[in-house]
């Protein structure tokens, strides 16, 4: 095997480098989550550095110097290494990035428009990823930065899994006018679990899970007030917010599930998105009964990026079968 391997043109074929970066940006969407959940996002008072050092600080030595550089701010060790490990993991899923990238970009055969447009997006995404997770921690856990750093790993995780889609199905892609008539709804989907998803991590990052403690009322009202001019500040609207916009993406992805199923090629895949919207309720209403348990939170967390996964799939599938020549899109 050449020292090159990585911009082989047989190993893009293969699909394995999108694979595993895209395993890794998975892997690190779900660590970020738990850091949040388990508040360590601040474990770590400094960037790119935890108190100074390259690891979390844990030996004597190190705590005792860590105490003298930030006084104020004591050291969690468990919580540091949370932070740490997430770090780690960041920055190796962006060296596998600019790998990916590269093997594109600079190869002399099999580029096409597509395929660059897709690296230079994940390219891009990245050096707003690196910016964002120092400002997490250089703006003390703004609520905002913190949500768009989210959002843009997860449109990192999107984009890798829509390359590997595209890799992977184009071979099987069976032209099909029902692919097509499909696409308009399935965009829609895409941008409404992308708007829910948005909404539960405003209510992530502001800490309004527990704005709301019982179910399907609030604080003992149907419908509470709702502070509209106060958005980004009154907790029980946001709560209310994500949970009225989750009856909306509920009822949506099971009629487009239902529509989905009156297809062979998309039947399978149909009654996995119900699986998952009635798996996401439930954890939802066990989020707030039972006043959101980490290991709820987490799962539920997971559960929705499965979801968003699952739209572009069907997604990706239907353009694939739209087209006249699936094999246009493959890189080979």
């Amino acid at each position: 095997m050449s020292k090159y391997w990585f911009i082989s043109t047989k190993y893009r074929r293969h699909t394995k480098l999108v694979l595993l970066t895209f395993a890794l940006a998975f892997v690190v969407i779900l660590m970020g989550a738990y850091t949040r959940l388990t508040n360590a996002g601040l474990s770590c008072p400094d960037w790119p550095q935890c108190y100074g050092f390259i690891t979390a600080p844990h030996t004597l030595v190190q705590l005792q110097e860590a105490l003298t550089r930030y006084p104020a701010m004591p050291v969690n060790v468990k919580k540091a290494w949370t932070e740490m490990a997430h770090r780690y993991a960041a920055g190796t899923e962006g060296l596998l990035i600019l790998v990916l990238s590269c093997s594109i970009l600079f190869a002399k055969k099999a580029k096409d428009k597509k395929s660059i447009v897709m690296s230079l997006l994940l390219v891009t995404f990245l050096g707003i990823q690196i910016m964002l997770g120092m400002l997490t921690v250089t703006a003390q856990l703004k609520p905002m930065i913190v949500l768009s750093h989210l959002l843009i790993g997860l449109s990192i995780l999107s984009l890798l899994w829509w390359m590997y889609l595209d890799r992977y199905l184009s071979p099987y892609a069976i032209t099909s006018h029902s692919s097509q008539s499909l696409l308009p709804w399935l965009w829609i989907a895409l941008v409404i679990v992308g708007v829910q998803i948005t909404l539960g991590g405003l209510v992530s990052t502001h800490d309004a899970g527990l704005a709301c403690i019982d179910f399907p009322y609030c604080n003992g009202k149907l419908l509470p007030n709702l502070a509209w001019n106060n958005l980004n500040t009154d907790l029980i609207t946001i709560h209310m917010l994500h949970r009225l916009f989750a009856l909306v993406t509920a009822i949506y992805l099971s009629i487009l599930a239902c529509v989905l199923a009156t297809h062979s090629s998309f039947r399978s895949i149909a009654g996995f998105l119900f699986a998952l919207i009635a798996l996401q309720i439930t954890l939802g209403i066990l989020n707030i009964i039972w006043l959101r348990p980490i290991w709820i939170a987490f799962i539920h967390q997971a559960v929705a990026i499965f979801l968003l996964l699952s739209i572009i799939t069907i997604l990706v599938k239907a353009h694939l079968g739209s087209r006249d020549n699936p094999y246009d899109l493959q890189i080979s």
